[in-house]
């Protein structure tokens, strides 16, 4: 999805909960805006575990436009509640806090990144070891799917809510996880000691 579409689809959804609030009755009225924050930082940390095609937009939108709306509109809340003016009003104290918990979502994930990489390495491992046993027993001969050779075969560990599975390559008898929605890691089942390459 380009950038200027998904910046257009939070800034409709900031707006909703920012008109939502201002008609709520008071016990209420703080709530569409921290819950529409939290999902938010929660989707964009998902998003930065795995963007599958949405890289750019993960980029230009949680790292590039998230940390200027929350500096200025943070700034703009500030003063309004500190000096009074200039009052611009609510809204701008409100897109500062999507906008924060959007950065944090994203930086959060990437970190939490790296240990899906080293998780899905280790199970990517684990299935060349199944495929290398599958082959003993069977003369040397390399199973056509992987669910030949490894029937119960993790899937990776890129994102939480629908990780993509392992892709294997009966022709070149490589095995593959995307990192994200251009780059790779695959392994050469058939080199002995073979490491994990990235590929574009």
């Amino acid at each position: 999805m380009p950038p200027l579409a998904v910046g257009c689809i939070l800034l409709a959804a900031l707006l909703a909960a920012s008109w939502l609030a201002d008609r709520l009755p008071p016990p209420w009225r703080r709530l569409p805006v921290p819950v529409l924050a939290v999902l938010v930082g929660l989707f964009a940390a998902e998003t930065a575990r795995y963007d599958a095609t949405r890289g750019e937009a993960l980029y230009w939108v949680g790292l590039v436009a998230a940390p200027v709306v929350a500096i200025f509109g943070g700034a703009a809340a500030g003063v309004r509640r500190w000096y009074g003016w200039p009052d611009l009003g609510p809204l701008p104290g409100r897109a500062a806090a999507v906008a924060g918990l959007l950065l944090l979502g994203v930086l959060v994930g990437g970190r939490v990144k790296e240990t899906d990489v080293r998780v899905t390495i280790a199970r990517g491992d684990g299935i060349r070891d199944a495929v290398h046993a599958w082959r003993s027993s069977r003369g040397g001969a390399w199973p056509a799917t992987l669910a030949e050779a490894a029937p119960d075969a993790p899937r990776t560990r890129m994102g939480l809510l629908d990780p993509p599975p392992f892709a294997y390559d009966p022709a070149t008898r490589r095995l593959a996880f995307p990192l994200d929605g251009r780059r790779r890691l695959t392994l050469d089942l058939a080199a002995e000691g073979a490491a994990w390459t990235v590929e574009r």
